[in-house]
């Protein structure tokens, strides 16, 4: 055999090695995509492809952070190259004359890959060698291997990603689902018939689940409490929190209603265990004494509720203290004693009412709240409380909500 003949049998020898090595590459990530097999392994496997066997001694792999190329690439492999590195890629810069792609000011490479999916730029590859002189670079000698290579794992990736954020979002969905029946039964909108008030009550959160609270209970056959609460924040959280206050407050009314005071420091407390710091509590409750008619209250950091009588005299029941949770230990608390005359009413709510704004930036506050409760101050309560937010959606307009929105309206007869 001549040596030309040998040298062609050679030649031929390691192209079909290198194709078995190519094909088995890619039934390997396809293998171990199938397994399941963690992502740092996935790409561990990937590396070995081309840095061991094919000899590719610098690589960067960017991978796209969520629904392509506008939301940026995070670097996932860094084979060869220095840790700075752009956090996340925005671009990459080329030198059309060179070929070469400049990364960053100190780092330049062989060449830039683009891996599309779905037309969409899902990751970048920066591949080059550390050596010259070398002959033509593997990088592009292999280019189309590296490209259907890198596409399969980016791929596999996204899509495992895509599975584990829909499983999330599941979950999520299901503890939003969970904390929003929690809450409507922390929030009724049905009441019973009671001789001596007549309530109703409403409730929208801004999102699936909010942090507005309200309740009314007997605590014997004498008193009523009444509580109207905010949790700053919004979401589970706020939700579960107000779960347990709802707990603590009824206790302590239950067994110490008659210091308002001593209740409130003990509700801080609860508070400030349960919340950390992390979150506070806005809170207007009070006890209703139904033979002596009179109503003790305390404020605590709320809106002040309005109080109108039949005539059509209204006042804010503002005494109190700062918010549930704010500090360790409450500095002062005020409490405040009302009487009650006959067909008085007591409208209670959350800052998503009075604050929400119109298109031109202009809240509806308390002087249209407190004209339609006196313009229709004889009618039924539910009437009022409907006519209170058919307002506040005309007020509204176009104009999306930016609270949640909580309504407690009482008449005591």
């Amino acid at each position: 055999m001549s040596s030309r003949t040998g040298y062609s049998v050679n030649r031929l020898e390691r192209k079909l090695e290198m194709q078995d090595f190519k094909l088995n590459a890619l039934l390997e990530v396809t293998r171990a995509i199938n397994d399941n097999v963690p992502e740092s392994e996935l790409l561990d496997q990937y590396r070995r492809s081309l840095a061991e066997y094919l000899g590719i001694s610098r690589l960067v792999l960017y991978v796209a952070h969520s629904g392509g190329e506008s939301a940026g690439f995070e670097p996932v492999l860094n084979v060869g190259v220095g840790t700075e590195l752009p956090q996340p890629l925005v671009a990459p810069l080329s030198d059309a004359a060179s070929g070469r792609v400049e990364l960053t000011t100190k780092e330049s490479f062989d060449m830039a890959i683009q891996v599309e999916h779905e037309q969409e730029v899902v990751a970048w590859l920066f591949a080059g060698d550390t050596e010259e002189g070398r002959g033509v670079s593997p990088v592009v000698k292999h280019h189309n291997f590296i490209h259907t290579l890198t596409n399969v794992l980016v791929v596999a990736m996204m899509n495992r990603r895509l599975r584990e954020s829909r499983l999330r979002q599941e979950a999520t969905r299901r503890e939003l689902e969970l904390a929003a029946d929690m809450q409507a039964l922390l929030v009724p909108d049905v009441w019973p018939e009671d001789k001596d008030m007549e309530i109703a009550a409403y409730y929208k959160p801004h999102r699936e689940v909010g942090g507005d609270y309200y309740d009314v209970f007997a605590i014997d056959e004498d008193r009523v409490a009444l509580c109207m609460a905010d949790v700053s924040g919004k979401g589970i959280s706020a939700a579960f929190l107000m779960s347990n206050f709802q707990a603590n407050l009824r206790a302590i009314f239950t067994y110490e209603p008659d210091d308002l005071e001593v209740a409130v420091r003990r509700l801080n407390e609860r508070v400030m265990d349960n919340a950390r710091g992390e979150k506070y509590i806005t809170m207007f409750a009070a006890v209703y004494q139904r033979k002596s008619r009179r109503l003790a209250y305390v404020n605590c950091g709320h809106n002040p509720p309005l109080l109108m009588s039949a005539s059509g005299e209204a006042s804010l029941l503002t005494l109190g203290s700062v918010g549930l949770g704010m500090f360790e230990e409450i500095p002062s608390v005020a409490c405040g004693e009302v009487p009650l005359t006959a067909e008085s009413l007591l409208i209670c709510f959350t800052d998503g009412l009075v604050e929400q704004e119109n298109t031109e930036g202009i809240p509806f506050g308390m002087n249209r709240l407190e004209t339609v409760v006196r313009e229709r101050r004889g009618m039924p309560i539910a009437e009022i409380q409907n006519a209170l937010l058919n307002s506040l959606e005309n007020f509204r307009g176009e104009e999306p909500t930016f609270d949640d929105t909580a309504l407690l309206s009482l008449r005591f007869r």
